[in-house]
Order: structure tokens, then C-alpha cells, then sequence
């Protein structure tokens, strides 16, 4: 998909709470690279993170295939999540992504539709797929899936809201 991988930057602008453990799932599906790892991680550095953290963010272009060690190493000493919970976060962040670049896309929706099979189906987005059937009595448009695709977006937002309020640099 064109719009991939993410941006580090990106990434913790939206999602500054993001595990070692959601974040090496983005790089494994392709969601963001080395490069936007190092870029991440550089972002959330205080005092108190591992050396490991340091090292990922000081990394030079030519060590970027380095990157991949050094998340797994910062992950291995997080617990584990389910994946249906830790592909949420990328799942608002490709939506998110895409929804505010729209205009970059001949055919948005169609990105949509493409992102539905690449995150294989999520029922959460479903509202906001061309193809998918109406519920009964509801007229569907183009003005309609655009309003469902704000309200997902908005959907994911409360229920990070949690983390981001927790989230402490």
C-alpha cells in the first residue's frame, strides 16, 4: 500500500504510549520501517530509558538493519499482548494517516477497501468499506462513509484516551 510504512515522527505524535511490543508488530506488518523506529524511539527518550532505547534512537543510516534487534530486545522484557489488541493502535494510525492525506489519493475509499484486506477484515472498519452491505433502511453515500470513517477514528481516539493520558514523557 503507497502510504506505508509510517513516518516515526507520525507515529508518536499520534501514539506516544506505543509498547515495544505494538511497535515491533508494526515493523513486522510493514506499517513502519527502521528508519521510523529509530525516529520513534529518539522521540520517547527521558532519563530513565533503557540503553537499549538509547542505542535504537542513535542509530546511523547504515546500522539501521540494527533496529530490529534492538526492538526485540526492548519487547522481550514487556508482557505480551493479544494481537486483535495490539493491531488497534495501527489500525487508527493507517485510518488516521489516511484520512488526513486524502487528497494525496485519486481514490481514498479505495485505499480503504485495500486496507481492510491487508488488516485481514477488522469489524471495527467495516462501516467505512464501499462493498460491504448497509444495514437495513440506511441509505448509504459517499458523504455517509466519509462520516463513518471520522467517527472510527474518533472511536479509536476514545478508547486510547486512556493511554494517552497516562502517557508520561
Amino acid at each position: 500500500m503507497s502510504l506505508l510504512p509510517l513516518d516515526g515522527n507520525y507515529v508518536f505524535s499520534k501514539t506516544p504510549w506505543l509498547t515495544w511490543s505494538e511497535l515491533l508488530y508494526g515493523l513486522e506488518k510493514g506499517y513502519i520501517d527502521n528508519q521510523g523506529i529509530s525516529s520513534f524511539a529518539c522521540n520517547t527518550l527521558t532519563t530513565s530509558s533503557p540503553k537499549k532505547a538509547y542505542e535504537l534512537s542513535t542509530l546511523e543510516q547504515q546500522e539501521l538493519y540494527l533496529a530490529r534487534d534492538y526492538l526485540e530486545s526492548l519487547a522481550s522484557n514487556e508482557s505480551t499482548e493479544k494481537e486483535e489488541r495490539i493491531s488497534q493502535p495501527w489500525i487508527y494510525l493507517l485510518l488516521s494517516y489516511l484520512f488526513e492525506n486524502k487528497g494525496l489519493f485519486s481514490d481514498p475509499l479505495e485505499k480503504i477497501e485495500e486496507l481492510y484486506a491487508d488488516l485481514d477484515y477488522p469489524e471495527d472498519i467495516s462501516s467505512i468499506v464501499r462493498y460491504m452491505p448497509l444495514p437495513e433502511g440506511e441509505v448509504g453515500s459517499e458523504e455517509r462513509l466519509y462520516a463513518n470513517w471520522k467517527n472510527v477514528i474518533s472511536e479509536y481516539e476514545k478508547l486510547f484516551s486512556h493511554e494517552r493520558n497516562h502517557y508520561k514523557k
